[in-house]
């Protein structure tokens, strides 16, 4: 078990990699975290390296706290501000079983704002839902994922200490991943994601 201060800095240096590797070439960029320390920790660190790598314009990155009690308000937030590319940063301090449910009901608020953009999802929320396919279980979400130009995850791995990031690819119901680019860990990064857990 990590500390909470541990938990932070492994989001420092997760979300660093986010900003620099997963989300290259995205253009206007929403991040959706829950409204826990951690998903906020992981969505500040993400922003600040977008942001300073793209030329530190204004209105370039903005992050938009889920509403789990009102997901359609929370997306039409998200829409109005006019992302090209929207990331989902559920997990951090919530169960397992909790993300799955908020990823498949903003994902429903989501596509009914009608934004059509470039999604990106992170790790947990990507084996919360089971590689998506809770989402995908459901016929017209499968179909909305299916028709956005660009999915993309993060995923992780350890023993070769490596972030690697995909472009997913939804056909049929079913997600497949298509690696595009991978980062090297450090030792310190390696213990600190084997040694964070989420809440059972």
């Amino acid at each position: 078990m990590l500390t909470i201060g541990e938990e932070v800095y492994l989001r420092a240096l997760t979300g660093y990699f986010i900003g620099s590797e997963l989300l290259k070439g995205a253009g206007r960029v929403a991040l959706v975290p829950l409204n826990d320390r951690i998903c906020l920790s992981i969505a500040s660190a993400t922003a600040a390296t977008y942001w300073a790598l793209n030329g530190r314009r204004e209105k370039l990155v903005s992050v938009f706290e889920y509403n789990p009690a009102n997901p359609r308000e929370t997306a039409s937030r998200v829409a109005s501000w006019g992302p090209d590319t929207v990331m989902i940063l559920f997990g951090g301090e919530s169960r397992m079983s909790d993300v799955n449910r908020h990823t498949v009901d903003f994902l429903r608020a989501l596509s009914g704002s009608g934004f059509r953009g470039r999604l990106v999802i992170h790790v947990r929320t990507w084996l919360a839902t089971n590689r998506l396919q809770a989402v995908l279980a459901d016929r017209e979400l499968s179909s909305y994922l299916e028709s956005l130009p660009e999915l993309r995850v993060f995923t992780a791995d350890l023993a070769a200490k490596k972030f690697l990031f995909h472009r997913v690819a939804v056909r049929g119901g079913q997600a497949s991943l298509e690696t595009f680019a991978q980062a090297d860990l450090t030792d310190e990064h390696v213990h600190l994601l084997k040694n964070s857990l989420p809440p059972p």
